[in-house]
């Protein structure tokens, strides 16, 4: 199982080099994933020891007039029979005249591929259905500019899609991939021949848990995000956890609170161009079932001269904790909670 897992750590070194080179043309921001891995791959749903209850908002480029803003409510849940999970999302974002309104669905299955007192390795796939409501107020635009595409009323559409995702867990480690588009779906609003079908959106993602001390640990993560066509980006991030409180009974080091300080290097792989794209500091901390987290998004492009970065916060609850999964002969702990 070992050597199995470094197999998969090649492939996505491989998939790094590979998806530079691909040529493309939009790819969505997925920054409030250092939150909750659920954003981008729904298999996370069901990974985690908890049902989790998140609120997360962005607001981005402050000081700039109607700059992006988005909110998600968000939850997830192992089910009964320990063998899955559901979780999903509703959410709202808002930038300018343009407004969408939307929620997803997230079912997972997990399959238990070794369990040992000291190892598992666990697979899970999961699948999600979005519903999007797009809204495009132009009442507010000048009339005395002519264009022939503006109604100066209020136009809304209704964009389906659907994403699926696989991760393989090998004891404190992870590597998986979800794509997103899957359904061959053009938003209405536009001509389409303008606005061709949404491309498919791939994320490679991994992560590993290093135990630095008896209650210190230092969790790097990394994902590639392209849309295999020219549009690609590198994440790299970084957090230091430090916890604290009476340990809860496992073989993995397991602690009711803890605080952690973070920060996540973002830029581009496009076809022929790469360049930094932000820095973001980040900071938070859970009392029992209780979590509040706080990233700051330094921009590193020309942007950043005309605001003052972009503000992230999440809120959240942990409820019905489970320490154990009963898998195999042992009681074998299930992936940590907001790895």
């Amino acid at each position: 199982m070992l050597k199995m897992f470094k197999h998969f750590w090649i492939t996505l070194f491989l998939g790094i080099i590979t998806v530079s080179g691909l040529r493309g043309q939009d790819l969505p921001v997925h920054e409030q994933y250092m939150f909750d891995y659920m954003l981008v791959n729904p298999s996370f749903a069901g990974l985690s020891e908890v049902t989790s209850v998140k609120m997360i908002h962005r607001e981005q480029w402050i000081g700039v007039d109607n700059a992006p803003n988005t909110s998600f409510l968000l939850f997830k849940h192992r089910l009964k029979g320990r063998s899955g999970g559901i979780g999903g999302y509703i959410f709202s974002d808002h930038n300018g005249p343009n407004s969408k309104y939307g929620a997803q669905f997230t079912w997972s299955f997990q399959a238990l591929l070794k369990s040992t007192r000291y190892d598992r390795a666990i697979l899970s796939f999961g699948m999600s259905f979005r519903g999007l409501v797009h809204v495009l107020d132009e009442t507010g635009f000048d009339k005395d500019i002519y264009d022939p595409i503006v109604t100066y009323s209020r136009l809304s559409t209704f964009v389906p899609n659907a994403n699926a995702g696989v991760i393989l867990s090998y004891n404190q480690s992870f590597i998986g991939a979800s794509f997103d588009n899957l359904i061959p779906w053009t938003d209405r609003m536009y001509e389409i021949t303008a606005e061709p079908i949404n491309h498919v959106l791939m994320n490679v993602h991994t992560g590993h848990i290093i135990q630095l001390k008896r209650k210190m640990q230092l969790r790097p993560s990394a994902m590639v995000k392209t849309n295999f066509n020219g549009l690609s980006q590198l994440d790299v991030n970084v957090k230091l956890h430090i916890m604290g409180g009476k340990e809860i009974n496992s073989i993995y080091l397991r602690f009711p609170n803890e605080v952690w300080f973070g920060a996540s290097y973002r830029q581009t792989l496009d076809w022929k161009h790469s360049s930094a794209l932000s820095f973001s500091p980040a900071v938070g901390f859970s009392v029992k079932a209780f979590t509040f987290m706080y990233l700051y998004d330094l921009g590193l492009t020309s942007l950043q001269l005309y605001h003052s970065g972009t503000h992230q916060i999440c809120v959240g609850i942990k409820l019905f904790p489970d320490q154990y999964v009963n898998w195999g002969k042992n009681k074998t702990p299930i992936f940590t909670e907001d790895f």
